[in-house]
């Protein structure tokens, strides 16, 4: 794990380096496991930061907004799918510290590892200051995603999903689009969603995109996969 690499991408210098290694290390390259010096309290910690930073930002830049689009924006914002996007974007995939076979697994590029580290990463710069030092961090990092925290909740459908059913195996869904009407290839369009040989849902959109979202919308509500 490159400190100085991380740092610069982060936005700030840790007093003592030793909060950062272990907001970086999996699980798996704690071969004692007695020794905690794996990520998952500092993840823990680092979710519950996230979760108050992001609602009172929201709170703040939403005065007319109630309590259940406050709550679908958090949900977007600290969602799994999207805390990975921007780990991987950051370039922390590659920093974490992991086992030789977990890493030839593909363990850089997995979602809960990577939204864990990010998690773990507040968690650390916490520990290492206060929380006013975490708060500025996460609204650094979460800057754009709190700018567009309402067009998230539809993005979020998506990654919902995904996070759902990669839970009960490493499986995602694949998306099915074509054009409602055939004579017109440019939209709109229409979209189902499977996954395990199973249709979970279907949409329509103006776009590609908009019509994978209604179908991810729609599976979620129906959850399909419970009744198989």
């Amino acid at each position: 794990m490159q400190r100085e690499v991380v740092e610069q991408s982060l936005g700030y210098v840790f007093t003592d380096a030793v909060w950062l290694k272990q907001a970086f290390s999996h699980p798996s390259s704690d071969q004692k496991r007695s020794t905690n010096l794996a990520y998952e309290r500092l993840e823990f910690l680092g979710d519950a930061v996230l979760e108050l930073v992001v609602s009172r930002e929201l709170f703040s830049r939403f005065p007319k907004a109630d309590e259940g689009l406050l709550t679908k924006m958090r949900a977007a914002i600290v969602s799994r799918q999207h805390l990975a996007g921007i780990c991987e974007q950051l370039g922390w995939g590659e920093q974490i510290i992991m086992s030789p076979q977990l890493e030839k697994n593909g363990g850089r590029k997995t979602l809960s590892i990577l939204a864990n580290t990010f998690e773990s990463v507040i968690g650390a710069v916490m520990m290492d200051s206060n929380y006013n030092a975490a708060r500025k961090v996460s609204l650094a990092l979460l800057q754009e995603s709190l700018a567009n925290a309402q067009n998230l909740i539809e993005i979020n459908s998506k990654g919902c999903l995904l996070e759902t059913l990669q839970a009960i195996n490493c499986e995602g869904p694949e998306y099915y689009v074509t054009p409602v009407n055939p004579e017109q290839p440019t939209g709109p369009f229409q979209a189902r969603v499977c996954w395990n040989g199973i249709e979970l849902g279907a949409g329509q959109g103006p776009s590609k995109r908009r019509a994978q979202i209604a179908a991810a919308a729609d599976a979620l509500k129906l959850r399909l996969w419970e009744k198989s």
